[in-house]
Formats: C-alpha cells, sequence, structure tokens
C-alpha cells in the first residue's frame, strides 16, 4: 500500500493556477491593464520548491527507517523516471519548432536546456525560461540526498545553514549583482527547499505548535504580497532591497516559513473547509497534472506561436497537450518505477509496510 498524503495535490493546483495567471497577466495584458497582486512571479515556484524538500525528506526518512539506509542510486533512478522524460519530449519538439523556423534558441540556451543549468541563462529566451526552476531542483536532488546519506550528524546544520546564508547572498547580489547569482539560482532559492527539508524533519514537533486554521497561513501570504507591493512604492530603493526583498516577500524568509506551516496545517487539519477544497478530486486531478502542465504551459504563453499562444486557445492546448503528456509519458514511466520499486524493495510493498515511494509529483 503506497503512502498518500492528502491535500498536496491540492497545493500543487492552487500552485500551478498560480503560475497560469502570471503569465497571463504579462503576456495578455498591456501594463494600464494588469493585475497588481498577480505580479508576483514566483510564489508558485516556491511554494513548489517547498514541497519538494519537504517530499524528498520525507521519503529519505522513510527509508531510512525501513531499509536502515539511503540508496543513492535507488533515490536518482527515481529521479529520472520522474522527472526526465516530459522534459526531454519538450525539448524534442523544441528542436522540431526551432527546424521549421516558428522558435530561436541561441546555443547556450540549448546548452543550459539540456544540463539543467538554465538558471545561469534563463532570460535568453521566453520558451524555456521557466525550466530555471527545473535547474535549481535538479541541484538540490544532487546535494541535499548526498549530505542526507553521508553526513548524517551535520544535516539538519547544513539546511539551517543554508537557510541562514541564503538571504545573505540576496542582500549580497544587491550590492554585487553577478549573473552565475542572479535571483533565480540555487544561490538564492535555496532556502525555500531547505525550509521543505526542516519541515519534513520536525514535522511532529511543528504540526504540534502550529495553529489549527490553515487560512492564518494564507492570510499571511497575502499580507506580505500586499506588503510587497506597498512597500516597494513608499519605502527608499535601498531600505526596501535590504529588509523586505530577502525577508518579508512571499519568497523571502517569512513568507518561506508561512508556506511550510500551511502546508503541515493543510495535511492535518481534516475538519476544516480549506483541507476539503485541497482534496476535491478536481484539485487532486490538477495537481497531479502539475508538472506536465507547468513544462508545456510556457510554450503556449508564447507570441511566436501565433493564434496558439492567444487566450482562449491555449488555456485549451495548455490542458490538452499536459493531458497527453501526463497519461502517454509522465504514467507509463511512473509504472516502471513502481515495478523496479517492487522488485528493489518487495518488502517495502506489502500491505503491512509504507511504501518508499510516495504518489504524488514533486518536481517543478
Amino acid at each position: 500500500m503506497r503512502n498518500y498524503i492528502p491535500s498536496l495535490n491540492g497545493l500543487r493546483a492552487l500552485s500551478i493556477f498560480s503560475v497560469l495567471l502570471v503569465h497571463i497577466n504579462i503576456q495578455e495584458f498591456s501594463n494600464a491593464y494588469r493585475v497588481p497582486l498577480l505580479g508576483d512571479r514566483e510564489l508558485g515556484v516556491n511554494v513548489f520548491f517547498i514541497l519538494s524538500g519537504f517530499l524528498i525528506t520525507t521519503l529519505l526518512l522513510q527509508e531510512e527507517k525501513l531499509m536502515g539506509a539511503i540508496s543513492l542510486k535507488d533515490f536518482y533512478l527515481r529521479r529520472v523516471f520522474r522527472i526526465f522524460p516530459v522534459y526531454y519530449v519538450l525539448l524534442l519538439v523544441y528542436l522540431v519548432l526551432q527546424l521549421a523556423g516558428i522558435l530561436h534558441f541561441k546555443p547556450t540556451s540549448w546548452l543550459t536546456s539540456l544540463t539543467y543549468t538554465k538558471y545561469f541563462n534563463w532570460s535568453n529566451d521566453w520558451e524555456s525560461a521557466h525550466l530555471w526552476s527545473l535547474s535549481v531542483e535538479e541541484h538540490f536532488y544532487l546535494i541535499w540526498p548526498f549530505i542526507f546519506k553521508y553526513f548524517r550528524r551535520y544535516r539538519v546544520s547544513f539546511a539551517w545553514a543554508m537557510i541562514l546564508l541564503v538571504p545573505i547572498l540576496r542582500i549580497v547580489y544587491i550590492k554585487h549583482p553577478v549573473d552565475f547569482m542572479n535571483p533565480l539560482t540555487i544561490f538564492q532559492k535555496g532556502d525555500a527547499l531547505m525550509w521543505g527539508c526542516i519541515f519534513a524533519i520536525y514535522r511532529k514537533q511543528i504540526d504540534a505548535r502550529i495553529s489549527k486554521i490553515p487560512f492564518i497561513f494564507a492570510g499571511i501570504l497575502l499580507l506580505l504580497l500586499c506588503l510587497d507591493r506597498s512597500a516597494s512604492k513608499a519605502m527608499p530603493l535601498e531600505i526596501y532591497q535590504w529588509t523586505v526583498v530577502p525577508f518579508l516577500k512571499t519568497t523571502g524568509t517569512i513568507g518561506d516559513l508561512a508556506v511550510g506551516a500551511l502546508i503541515l496545517s493543510s495535511i492535518s487539519r481534516t475538519q476544516t473547509v480549506w483541507y476539503q477544497l485541497l482534496n476535491l478530486s478536481f484539485m487532486n486531478y490538477i495537481g497531479k497534472l502539475s508538472y506536465s502542465l507547468y513544462i508545456w504551459q510556457q510554450l503556449f504563453f508564447s507570441h511566436a506561436v501565433g493564434l496558439f499562444g492567444r487566450l482562449p486557445l491555449n488555456l485549451l492546448l495548455i490542458f490538452a497537450v499536459a493531458n497527453i503528456s501526463y497519461y502517454f509519458i509522465e504514467k507509463p514511466f511512473l509504472r516502471l518505477k513502481g515495478r523496479r520499486e517492487v522488485r528493489t524493495h518487495p518488502a517495502s510493498a506489502g500491505g503491512g509496510k509504507q511504501a518508499l515511494s510516495l504518489p504524488v509529483a514533486d518536481a517543478v
């Protein structure tokens, strides 16, 4: 029996809706008609980051408890099955569209896309810009499981060190902007992933102390969004950059804390309206599609594809292609991953034990 964590697909659904709304706001409307509260381009992705840290660490803790050790080989094979197929199919489609003269990518853009280093030159083009988040995730996958396995005594210290260091790097970047440390790199986003790890490690302790009302944490995020909008206009630029940007944005330290608390509260407070909303069949369905939706949506918000990139046809195409992607690419590889896990860890597949895999996508 696989271990299913409720509400997480619902949170994914809200996150991908946030991404779609922001891109509609940017690509479909002129500055005069844009909705100011939809200007936060990174909140939805930040939620995905914290979810990833939370889920990956939960998976590692589960494997360590069940098997007595972590298999890095199995971990990375699971990541390959989960993330690579849809990602590289997208790049194959991009190659075809470039050969057809519809899209145009620089050689450096191809290099960073193929090697999961897109955050170094995400601004080269619109169509592959969103892959910056996947490169952040992949670098997290390379570092954290290794620390978790070989430096057990220091894993928590490492997580806290990253959480403290990254906001400092955000401040350093303000004074000394360098391309390799731009705001969409792991140097400025790594703390979100590590907050997810901390919330997984201390899940029971934190859950026992947080409020029973998830709306409080959603409200905090809304307040931070409004604060950012007002502070950016009312405060001197330097003070805003030194205080709000590193700590008080929805993607800063306080925002990450609110998202982490919201995740735990959404899982455990089963009697709330919020919990019921997140676990509607529709929200679960969108959450399952969220990885494919995220991968493919950028193409259909591109002006290069003409009518296919305009409302409402682009939204219909995004959901149609995401369904094809999920059912014909993602699911077959997930089944292969599941069969391999049963062969590798047969005891964990039995009804009396928890399986090592979580049937929820943790990428994006």
